[in-house]
């Protein structure tokens, strides 16, 4: 090929995406081709997607919502029970019988409040559930992906990349 016919021919990079659901591909095409992308040539192909592929890029779990509120109401009834205890003894006011000396009085004051704050804690989050999404919304393909590929110019792949990330793709390929 001579360097004239280099120049006349375009060179071009590959943006090869995966997704979860088919509206996330829709959408990414819909974003290139406003960003000026030409997505007429765009393939999209129905793929198997692995759990490894599907398990979210998370590295820690987080707490269901019912555990995150008692562990605050413990806490937080710890603290205050510790500091009301503490004034209490001292002011002459809290004496417990068959306990003797500061420490011990502010351990059964925490312990004390630490089992409130967390039954407390606990009886808000089931009170206060999150609504939870429909499930049409949250519409999980049990065996399939979405597998889209757009051919752009060169100049246009960071900005291309952006995009499939922020749709949440599983993976991206340049």
């Amino acid at each position: 090929m001579t360097e004239q016919e280099r120049g006349l021919r375009k060179e071009h990079i590959w943006l090869v995406a995966l997704y979860e659901m088919e509206e996330r591909a829709e959408e990414l095409l819909v974003r290139l081709s406003a960003i000026g992308i030409d997505t007429s040539e765009a393939t999209t192909l129905r793929v198997e997607i692995d759990d490894r592929q599907r398990a979210p890029k998370l590295t820690s779990t987080p707490l269901p919502r019912a555990t995150r509120d008692a562990i605050s109401g413990a806490l937080t009834g710890a603290s205050l029970a510790l500091i009301a205890g503490l004034a209490l003894y001292s002011a002459g006011l809290l004496s417990l019988p068959f306990m003797s000396g500061l420490f011990n009085h502010a351990m059964a004051c925490v312990a004390g409040g630490a089992f409130i704050g967390a039954l407390l804690g606990a009886i808000f989050a089931m009170r206060h559930k999150i609504a939870r999404v429909p499930d049409a919304k949250m519409r999980r393909l049990k065996s399939d992906g979405f597998l889209v590929a757009v051919k752009m110019a060169p100049r246009m792949a960071e900005q291309a990349e952006e995009i499939a990330r922020g749709l949440g793709a599983k993976e991206i390929l340049l």
